[in-house]
């Protein structure tokens, strides 16, 4: 899910090939996209592709990667996450993230050995690039530890 710069997630998750084989106990695994819009895109054009047009196409592609959970958080336009950034001293929130949980990583690995899954990688890949800002965004995997809810 990544763009011209990067590899998809085909290949994130192949570099955790050796973990996954390793790791018995299969733990599911997220993968978090911490993202921002391209800079010709006003918010509210970067918000209506994301949900409207990415939303549903990714969905289907998710599936055919085996994904079993999508979100889309949109970062609220608010003074609250100025506040919070100045008192916290971070920078500028993200204008949003994402979250696709998966059974484990080997999964992944396994779905991207079909032609359908490489497909699905790469139109998710393309995609991304009609929104999103990838060398301002930061793309990563999770190992969920959920200490309340």
């Amino acid at each position: 899910m990544t763009g011209s710069t990067a590899a998809g997630i085909g290949a994130i998750l192949a570099s955790r090939a050796p973990d996954a084989a390793a790791d018995s106990s299969s733990y599911p695994l997220k993968l978090v996209c911490a993202i921002r819009r391209r800079a010709d895109l006003s918010p509210a054009q970067f918000y209506d592709y994301w949900l409207n047009s990415h939303g549903p196409f990714a969905t289907e592609q998710i599936k055919v990667l085996g994904g079993y959970r999508y979100v889309q958080s949109h970062t609220a336009d608010s003074t609250q996450n100025l506040l919070l950034a100045t008192a916290r001293g971070t920078g500028a929130a993200f204008d949003g993230v994402t979250e696709v949980w998966f059974p484990s990583a080997q999964a992944v690995i396994t779905a991207l050995t079909t032609p359908a899954g490489i497909q699905a990688d790469d139109r998710l890949t393309q995609d991304e690039k009609n929104f999103i800002d990838l060398a301002q965004s930061s793309y990563f995997v999770t190992q969920e530890h959920v200490l309340l809810g």
